[in-house]
């Protein structure tokens, strides 16, 4: 009794083990059906995954897109330019460079902020850099006036909605502008001493010597003078920092915008394995084809 116990229970394993091996084998077979179609698919189909997700983006739109009036622009025209240090004003004038900041509550916010670059470019000034946040409804910009229109442009500003916070700096740089202007008219009467030393020279260590003098006083003078340059731009046009917020709430519209997007998301998946049927159940025939073909050789 004792002895056919340990039979039946390698009976049972060995049964146990061949039907395991079994299912294994219909499932490589199943699998390498799939594999095959799916390649041959994609050779006849060029396009791919790539080719599907691309239609099926055309056809839902492009609705996340948020592009307001007058944005991702960076207006560098000739007001950028800086005069140079030869052409800039009487260096014994004062030099104050104003700025400004203001918080405004609108109803509109991409509207509202269209209107103020609108205004600075009417005045000549330009915009150094915008940003709008659809789901947020906030925005951001930094609008260089021309520094005689400041006060009306920050009169102008305070008509487009609720003023919530307003500030404004000014910092003389007089002395800091002329002591730019020095050091680079120094820079240039060495660089003149240099080149009347170089076409003196005779010795070819030392007009090396007197190239490389004056190549590090050459990229002295370019680099001053950029920022002295810098200085002029500030003191011509006085940066205004504008906040434009809306006074709704935006939380509807924006759990909205989230539930359009995760439902796109849910469309496309669905329409990638509706597309993928076709091909498993292509996969099935073969399959049971293969599996009847092996059970009539058994």
């Amino acid at each position: 009794m004792s002895s056919e116990q340990p039979e039946k229970r390698k009976g049972r394993i060995k049964a146990l083990s061949q039907a395991l091996s079994k299912r294994v084998g219909d499932l490589w077979i199943f699998a390498a059906a799939l594999a095959v179609i799916l390649i041959v698919a994609g050779a006849l189909n060029s396009g791919g995954l790539l080719g599907q997700r691309s239609q099926i983006d055309s056809s839902i739109g492009g609705s996340n897109e948020a592009a307001s009036p007058g944005m991702a622009q960076q207006d560098k025209g000739e007001s950028q330019e800086a005069s140079s240090p030869g052409a800039s004003s009487d260096l014994q004038s004062v030099k104050v460079v104003k700025n400004a900041y203001m918080s405004i509550k609108a109803d509109n916010v991409d509207e509202t902020l269209a209107k103020a670059v609108f205004y600075a470019r009417s005045k000549n000034g330009y915009v150094e850099n915008s940003q709008y946040f659809k789901n947020t409804s906030e925005a951001y910009a930094s609008l260089r006036i021309p520094s005689g229109e400041l006060d009306s442009a920050l009169a102008y500003f305070e008509k487009l909605g609720r003023v919530e916070e307003k500030s404004l700096g000014e910092a003389d740089i007089s002395r800091q502008y002329r002591d730019l202007a020095a050091r680079i008219d120094n820079l240039k009467a060495e660089e003149q001493q240099l080149r009347i030393l170089f076409e003196k020279a005779t010795q070819i260590s030392d007009m090396l010597e007197i190239e490389r003098e004056l190549f590090r006083i050459r990229q002295e003078i370019e680099l001053n003078t950029s920022y002295l340059q810098s200085y002029d731009r500030d003191v011509a046009y006085s940066m205004v920092s504008l906040r434009i917020y809306s006074e709704k709430d935006r939380m509807w519209d924006y759990l909205l915008e989230k539930f359009k997007s995760a439902f796109e998301g849910s469309l496309y998946l669905l329409i990638l394995i509706l597309a993928y049927v076709p091909y498993a159940a292509l996969a099935y025939i073969v399959y049971v084809t293969i599996k009847k073909i092996r059970r009539r050789k058994r």
